[in-house]
């Protein structure tokens, strides 16, 4: 959520239409579900070991909520 208040603060502009932003942003996370450990992948060789499937599900279940907090 904070990259697109930086880009924004940082003079980029977005879509003032709630609804395009829920709907986008909604669309890519679920590319992430049900498997948001996918992603932990490249981040585990690097040694990140504290991404579990359960700290990342998580995460993703956060992200999605709070795009309904703020879009929904």
């Amino acid at each position: 959520m904070l990259f697109a208040d930086r880009y924004v603060a940082a003079g980029g502009r977005l879509t003032v239409d709630p609804a395009a932003h829920l709907y986008w942003r909604t669309l890519d996370a679920l590319a992430f579900a049900p498997d948001a450990e996918k992603v932990a992948g490249p981040w585990r060789e690097l040694g990140r070991t504290d991404l579990t499937s359960t700290l990342l599900t998580s995460r993703l279940e956060d992200y999605l909520q709070e795009l309904f907090d703020r879009y929904g």
